[in-house]
């Protein structure tokens, strides 16, 4: 889902850095407002561990790359202004050391995936609250992948537009490319975040932040 330098326009460019900026300044704030010390440790962990599943990436039709996110794990176990924080990280450690990604798109690739991905998994997390909250992991990876996509595609699309078709890819092609592929690769997360979630609850509930205490257990 990493979008190359020289690919967009400048005003979307802008766009994306004005969100990327402005939600991750926010997530500081909150962050280091709410985060305890036995948190600290496990964003670090994860961090680690998203970091490894995100190198490996696909290619896709239209010139950009798929890859695993992350976003929904973090969000379950750390809550979604953390989970921001540890998906900026990442970006930015791929993009510097690894050139996973442009510099220029950094704000687009971090809106997408560091704020989209955790927003949406935490907002559709909390549609399955009670009964049906592991179904809600389920659906909160595979949603959190595919709308980031979508978003990606919009991006594509409007760049292709307003430039006349210097940059960006035409609607036709970053659409289909990019969520019919995250489609899948939504499915390969879901999976994935869904195991790790369940091996959690069985052997350490307390730590898993979106979790609804059930009767007469401490929250």
């Amino acid at each position: 889902m990493h979008i190359p330098d020289g690919i967009m326009s400048p005003e979307v460019l802008a766009v994306g850095w004005v969100v990327a900026l402005a939600i991750i300044a926010l997530a500081v704030l909150k962050v280091n407002k709410k985060t305890d010390d036995k948190t600290v440790p496990l964003m670090a962990v994860l961090a680690a561990g998203i970091f490894v599943a995100q190198m490996l990436n696909f290619p896709i039709f239209g010139g950009t790359t798929g890859h695993l996110v992350g976003a929904a794990l973090a969000v379950v176990l750390v809550g979604p202004w953390a989970g921001v924080m540890i998906i900026t990280i990442i970006l930015i450690i791929q993009c510097f050391a690894f050139g996973d990604g442009g510099l220029t798109v950094l704000g687009l690739n971090l809106t997408n995936m560091a704020i989209i991905g955790p927003f949406v998994a935490w907002g559709t997390l909390k549609l399955f609250r009670g009964r049906m909250e592991k179904t809600g992991v389920l659906a909160a990876a595979w949603a959190s992948v595919f709308i980031a996509s979508f978003a990606c595609a919009l991006e594509l699309a409007a760049s292709y537009q307003i430039s006349g078709g210097a940059y960006g890819i035409e609607a036709a092609i970053s659409m289909p490319a990019m969520l019919g592929y995250h489609a899948v690769i939504g499915i390969g997360e879901a999976i994935i975040t869904a195991a790790i979630y369940f091996y959690l609850l069985r052997v350490a509930p307390d730590i898993i932040k979106t979790r609804t205490p059930a009767k007469g257990e401490a929250s």
